[in-house]
């Protein structure tokens, strides 16, 4: 007999059984593509819901929301608790994670599925890709949104990218050849975007640093903001606290000094 804990782990597993079966078609359909007219729209919605659900399904997503509910925790311990797995729930991350995934998988794909398919095509296949496949590029080694970002970015093989845009065509996919600037712009988006490890050809081997540690990789980052998320203005002395990405060797927590925030030392548990 399965009991409650062991339904709902079937369940996990047979959702995401369909996502990866819906994953694998769309990846094989763009990787292929040759006429960009014989898409259907359920394929340019698979594209949105399968880029949305690989970005978020990494482990680079779950130390970001270890490192935000750390923050969280130390600033209102009664309202928010602790999201890391300790002796009596070694399994709390992962539900946490979960549920966050299918949550914003919708929400991230309403973003996407608006924007500009871009196939980028390079004969030479420069292309790699990393442990966090869905790469929106830091711009001064700081995260845009996905609706602020120029290009989301989503390398699936060697002579294969796909890029939403922000510059609508009218077009269900443009196929472009890859220039040497769009070759760099994945190449040092897996560099930055990465978690721990990065994909390449045998080929390919060669444009990656050599002997180089990687000391800095996706981190949370908190300023302070007199607007809220909407735009409002927030009179003083109260503020609003804005969480972002950033490319840096741990947390980036800048806040102001009016006495309104707590500090959160266990963030850097999970730099």
């Amino acid at each position: 007999m399965v009991g409650p804990a062991g339904a709902a782990h079937n369940r996990v597993e047979l959702l995401f059984g369909v996502v990866d079966t819906e994953l694998r078609r769309v990846q094989v359909l763009f990787n292929q593509l040759e006429a960009p007219e014989t898409l259907e729209f359920d394929d340019l919605v698979g594209l949105g819901v399968s880029m949305a659900v690989q970005r978020m399904r990494t482990m680079q997503q779950r130390r970001l929301r270890l490192q935000h509910n750390a923050w969280l925790v130390a600033q209102n311990p009664r309202d928010f608790r602790a999201i890391r797995d300790d002796p009596d729930n070694r399994h709390r991350e992962a539900s946490f994670h979960t549920q966050l995934l299918f949550k914003a998988m919708w929400e991230a794909a309403d973003v996407l599925t608006t924007r500009q398919s871009e196939v980028w095509h390079d004969p030479q296949g420069r292309f790699m890709t990393c442990d966090a496949p869905v790469l929106v590029p830091f711009r001064h080694n700081v995260g845009l949104s996905l609706t602020a970002s120029p290009y989301i970015i989503w390398p699936v093989g060697p002579h294969r990218t796909v890029a939403l845009s922000n510059d609508p065509q009218g077009e269900k996919a443009v196929i472009r050849k890859a220039s040497g600037k769009l070759v760099g712009m994945v190449r040092q988006g897996v560099e930055q975007g990465r978690e721990r490890m990065i994909f390449a050809s045998e080929e390919q081997r060669e444009r990656l640093p050599q002997g180089k540690k990687f000391r800095r990789r996706a981190q949370v980052r908190l300023r302070c903001s007199d607007r809220s998320p909407s735009g409002e203005y927030v009179p003083p002395p109260a503020c609003c606290v804005e969480c972002r990405d950033t490319f840096a060797a741990g947390p980036d927590v800048a806040l102001c000094n009016q006495g309104l925030h707590s500090p959160a030392p266990d963030m850097w548990l999970h730099v």
